[in-house]
């Protein structure tokens, strides 16, 4: 009963964690407080901030930036913290990998404050290499927050009517949009097969949890092509022509809007160029 009990109380925050949140990107854009603003302008102010991220030489533009689409997203989109800092961990993990790496340097002399001998070479973290980490993490997390700043406010649909107004190929279009349905089917399929596996105790121990594993990987990429298949049969269905057609609401953009968007970006585009310059 005890052992029942767990795998219940398993499947409970499996299904809470994975499929109640990750699956539902376009829920929250929809929910969202800033919803019924102008994706030109959401997108338009999401894309300079994320080049102004990129530019900034000593992450003081990054940082501000970074705050700026947090509050937008948390304050002005109504998104609850946990559910931001859960997505937010995600590519977090990347970024510290990525930041390990160009921390250590592999040197035939000790020149670090620190040093791991290997033989004949050490691993050395110098100061230089923990400054430019440490930049380059921070700078690829505020481009993220200014990437769901676009993400949790602005349905897909609607990045598509932006791509499609600003003269992208409706091919490449169309390949994002089914490529992204694609991947969200192949979650759900993953999700329901590792639910099934727990109800039935296929993660009881070390042995049966590999046998679990490797029978998910077995069927997945199988089941998952059988759904995007009847998902394309029923795009067929409802009158597919080989050109995606979404019905989009008009937003017209208004002065307040107009006037927070242009003080926002002039204030960042300031502190980039007082950053560069003077600092």
């Amino acid at each position: 009963m005890e052992a029942q009990t767990y795998h219940r109380r398993q499947i409970r925050k499996w299904s809470h964690h994975h499929g109640g949140r990750f699956l539902e990107i376009d829920k929250y854009a929809v929910q969202s407080g800033l919803a019924l603003i102008n994706p030109d302008l959401k997108i338009l102010v999401g894309g300079v901030s994320l080049a102004l991220c990129l530019l900034s030489e000593k992450g003081i533009t990054a940082a501000v930036v970074a705050l700026c689409m947090t509050y937008l997203t948390l304050e002005k989109g109504k998104m609850k913290w946990r559910e931001y800092v859960h997505f937010l961990l995600i590519p977090c993990s990347f970024i510290m990998l990525g930041g390990i790496v160009l921390l250590v340097d592999l040197l035939s002399t000790p020149l670090g404050f620190l040093n791991i001998s290997m033989g004949r070479w050490y691993l050395s973290i110098t100061w230089e290499n923990l400054w430019y980490a440490g930049l380059v993490s921070l700078r690829a997390l505020a481009g993220i927050t200014c990437l769901y700043m676009i993400s949790f406010s602005t349905p897909l649909y609607e990045i598509i009517g932006v791509l499609r107004r600003a003269h992208i190929p409706g091919i490449i279009i169309e390949l994002m949009y089914l490529i992204y349905r694609f991947i969200f089917i192949l979650l759900d399929v993953y999700e329901n097969m590792k639910i099934s596996a727990m109800a039935r105790m296929g993660y009881c121990n070390i042995k049966r949890s590999y046998a679990s594993f490797f029978g998910i990987c077995t069927n997945l990429l199988p089941v998952a092509f059988s759904k995007a298949s009847k998902s394309f049969d029923c795009m067929e269905a409802r009158g597919y022509d080989g050109e995606l057609k979404f019905l989009e609401r008009k937003k017209p953009v208004t002065r307040k809007q107009t006037v927070a968007a242009a003080g926002y970006l002039a204030a960042a585009v300031v502190i980039l160029l007082v950053e560069r310059r003077f600092l």
